[in-house]
């Protein structure tokens, strides 16, 4: 079994034997297996153990039996009481997630703080073999049926192809002392459930059932990285992200068979589940709002667009004078007041030109309201061109095509309430440019 181990350390570059390692050691035979074959192939390790205080003086003899290996070895210990059942109380999970959040959060300080490489844990291939079990029994999708894999970040598993029958074995042969965990032997947690009941009906309908499930457990990586790989050139033609806003292209999505697959896997990312899935895909009118933990996901009307719940905008910002800068959320524009005669116009929207005579103040800047309106540069109408054209904010939008978040993103400049530019796009037939002009107000959008 040694062996065996070490080619699989070595397969999936796990660790390096010069590098010190952390082993989560509960004192049972998995874990003391693990600790014996990481010392007799010469890694450098250090013994963390959690007493999660759920089987009295049991846990406390747990405790007492790790310390003393780790002190007889000479090893680095680490260990640690927890209050498990006030963590479930208060975070409403169940005792098992409340222990795995209390000591990985655990394992990953003791890592830092002491300058460990890898933490690794004994999960074996019964273990994994029940995970996948487990996946399935909640719906999972081909990533779950991936089961654990042999590294994940920090956190390394080397006894994942050894099975629970060769871990008894090696204890026996080895003569190694453990400790028995009498809540193993119950059915009160959803794995011993699978452990005692399920899988032995698996084994004698196919005898070879562990191998069996290695090999699918080998296929279904496969089928993930092929799938990963297709999703990975599907999302290069509907994704796209802009100042921290996402855009998904519907009409492609839409037109896909596996809509709904491929929409879970762009969107999972952002917290949305399943269910919001299929009714982001039911929606028929634009505005349609959905909330995940940290972010928000509208649906318009050929796409849809995410963005971060933490974003805090500025709502107005005022100046009695010209200001060198204007900083607005996303945006900052800068201001510089030439003479006409230096004047260099650019043709870009990112330039904005003024009479600066004609300004007055206050300057402000906001977003769009019901009822703004402006006279847009160039605009004349076509009855009278001399006669320049009024129109509202909001059919402009509408003319112009503009996505939800890219209307509600769009600042509008004001001059004594007089709107004077829709940054980035068109400036006020008011206040351009003319024959008479002597000194220009020039805005430059050098962010956005």
């Amino acid at each position: 079994m040694l062996a065996s181990i070490q080619q699989f350390i070595q397969q999936h570059n796990l660790f390096n034997s010069g590098t010190p390692i952390l082993v989560a050691c509960s004192g049972g035979v998995d874990s003391m297996v693990l600790c014996d074959v990481l010392l007799k192939l010469n890694f450098k390790i250090g013994i963390a153990h959690c007493n999660f205080q759920l089987r009295d003086a049991e846990s406390d003899g747990d405790a007492q039996f790790v310390q003393s290996f780790a002190e007889k070895n000479k090893l680095p210990f680490f260990i640690k009481n927890f209050n498990t059942l006030d963590y479930k109380k208060s975070n409403a999970v169940s005792t098992q997630m409340a222990a795995r959040t209390l000591r990985y959060n655990w394992f990953e300080e003791i890592r830092i703080e002491n300058g460990y490489h890898k933490i690794v844990t004994a999960h074996h291939l019964d273990d994994q073999i029940e995970t996948i079990i487990l996946n399935i029994t909640k719906g999972t999708g081909l990533l779950g049926l991936t089961g654990m894999q042999p590294k994940n970040q920090y956190i390394v598993r080397p006894l994942l192809s050894i099975s629970k029958q060769a871990i008894l074995l090696y204890a026996n042969e080895q003569q190694i002392a453990y400790r028995e965990d009498s809540s193993n032997a119950t059915a009160n947690y959803q794995r011993n459930k699978l452990r005692h009941q399920v899988v032995p009906v698996l084994k004698e309908i196919n005898p070879d059932f562990s191998n069996t499930m290695l090999d699918f457990k080998s296929k279904m990586n496969d089928y993930n990285l092929l799938s990963t790989e297709y999703l990975q050139q599907l999302k290069r033609k509907c994704f796209a992200v802009k100042n921290d806003i996402v855009e998904i292209k519907l009409g492609f999505i839409h037109a896909h068979s596996a809509s709904k697959t491929i929409l879970f896997h762009l969107i999972q990312e952002f917290g949305f589940n399943a269910e919001q899935v299929q009714n982001i895909l039911q929606v028929k009118e634009s505005g349609k709002q959905f909330l995940s933990n940290t972010h928000l996901l509208i649906v318009d009307r050929k796409s849809i667009f995410i963005q971060p719940l933490s974003i805090e905008k500025i709502n107005i910002a005022v100046f009695d004078k010209i200001p060198n800068q204007i900083v607005f959320n996303n945006f900052t524009i800068q201001c510089a007041l030439v003479p006409i005669q230096y004047l260099n116009l650019k043709s870009s929207h990112n330039y904005a030109y003024f009479d600066a005579d004609k300004v007055q103040f206050p300057l402000c800047i906001r977003y769009a309201k019901e009822g703004d309106y402006f006279y847009p540069l160039g605009l004349g109408k076509q009855q009278n061109p001399a006669k320049v054209g009024k129109k509202k904010i909001s059919k402009y939008f509408k003319d112009e095509k503009l996505s939800i978040l890219e209307k509600e993103a769009t600042p509008l400049i004001f001059s004594n309430e007089k709107l004077l530019w829709l940054v980035g796009h068109r400036t006020d037939e008011r206040f351009k440019v003319t024959d008479t002009t002597k000194m220009v107000l020039k805005m430059h959008i050098v962010k956005k």
